[in-house]
């Protein structure tokens, strides 16, 4: 089967292993970019069945008929990995000229609306080309949750499907068990997320604040380390390069991050138990040596749930609260998690539904890829 791959995050290696783009360090350290997308990209391709090709288009491109000519020859399936599309701003340059040009069969899986609330979102004209093609293309769109559901649903696309995110069935184990610790979490990893505006949150800077407390309480109460997922100023720290991290410190200072009141604890974290990946399969090694994860990264959470890893949401955008309804998982607002012991907040039974509806949801997504003509590896 030869699919087409758009909105692709990295460098394929192999079938199913992607790096960052090919960059030099200096690069890798000075520009964001989000590991999350790199994540979702990885976790379609381990769940997608054998090819007998792949091709990567770059769909801010304009049409090339030659490529149009050559995909169509292939009888190439378009697979648009999830992320947060629907919303007002999203820009899709020549994306829609290209699909009336293959006129081929498109997989969107995992595609998510994005708002501070769940508020009705009004898809642009150019989104709702997007979308209407892209129905006309395929058995069913796959959505990580009601909301999107219901966004789609509003704007006209009615052939939706609640399918979650590939990222939590990453590791193609339908008997997926978590690992509980007697007595709860003594390790415990944390994603940080410092860059957030009023499109996650209604108020980024109580987010932050809230955040900085949180880390500075499991800190006092567990063996406690961070992770950071693309950040210019976490990657300086992590690499250790002088200069860089010189910069990132001072920046840190003057953003008040690094502040009087836990700026120490968050420093001396940042120094000692900081860790950095720009690819999912070194996330796969890291998460399993921590016996919880919770955090405000999405991509740090469900990756850590895929390999066993006792994991926690934070109530902070209509993403999160979204994928822990599709889920079962637990979710807490950062003043209630605050209030609860280790112990409590991941006690096994606030994970039994997850864990005994997980092998429906995953024979759902295998479904899923098999209704939209994809064969699976699942």
């Amino acid at each position: 089967m030869h699919v087409t791959n758009v909105k692709y995050a990295g460098v394929r290696v192999g079938q199913d292993l992607v790096n960052w783009f090919e960059k030099p360090l200096a690069n890798m350290v000075s520009q964001y970019f989000n590991t999350g997308d790199v994540c979702v990209y990885e976790s379609t391709l381990r769940l997608a069945g054998a090819r007998s090709g792949a091709y990567d288009l770059n769909i801010d491109q304009p049409v090339d008929p030659k490529v149009v000519a050559m995909l169509k020859e292939a009888k190439s399936t378009i697979v648009l990995r999830g992320s947060n599309y629907l919303h007002e701003n999203m820009e899709w340059g020549p994306f829609a000229d290209w699909l009336e040009a293959l006129d081929l069969p498109v997989v969107a899986c995992g595609v998510g609306a994005q708002a501070e609330t769940e508020r009705p979102v009004d898809l642009s004209p150019q989104g709702l080309r997007v979308w209407k093609i892209i129905s006309d293309h395929c058995h069913s769109i796959g959505v990580r949750g009601a909301f999107s559901a219901e966004t789609l649903q509003r704007n006209g696309v009615k052939n939706v499907e609640i399918v979650g995110c590939p990222t939590i069935f990453r590791d193609r184990n339908r008997g997926l068990k978590l690992r509980h610790v007697e007595g709860g979490p003594k390790r415990v990893t944390f994603s940080v997320r410092r860059e957030v505006d009023k499109n996650y949150a209604l108020d980024p800077a109580q987010f932050v604040e809230t955040q900085k407390q949180v880390i500075a309480r499991l800190d006092l109460v567990s063996d406690l380390h961070l992770s950071c997922h693309g950040e210019p100023e976490e990657k300086a720290f992590f690499y250790r390069a002088p200069h860089q991290k010189d910069w990132a410190l001072a920046k840190l200072t003057a953003e008040g991050w690094f502040d009087h009141v836990s700026g120490a604890t968050l420093k001396r974290l940042y120094e000692s138990k900081l860790y950095y990946y720009a690819r999912p399969s070194d996330y796969d090694f890291y998460a399993p040596q921590f016996d919880a994860a919770i955090g405000y990264r999405v991509h740090a959470v469900l990756p850590a749930l895929a390999v066993g890893v006792p994991s926690a949401l934070f109530d902070y955008d209509t993403r999160s609260r979204e994928l822990a309804q599709t889920f079962d998982l637990p979710i807490y607002a950062p003043e209630q998690f605050m209030k609860m012991s280790l112990a409590e907040a991941f006690a096994p039974a606030r994970f039994e539904k997850f864990a005994a509806r997980f092998p429906e949801r995953y024979d759902r997504m295998k479904a899923f890829f098999e209704k939209n003509g994809m064969a699976t590896r699942m």
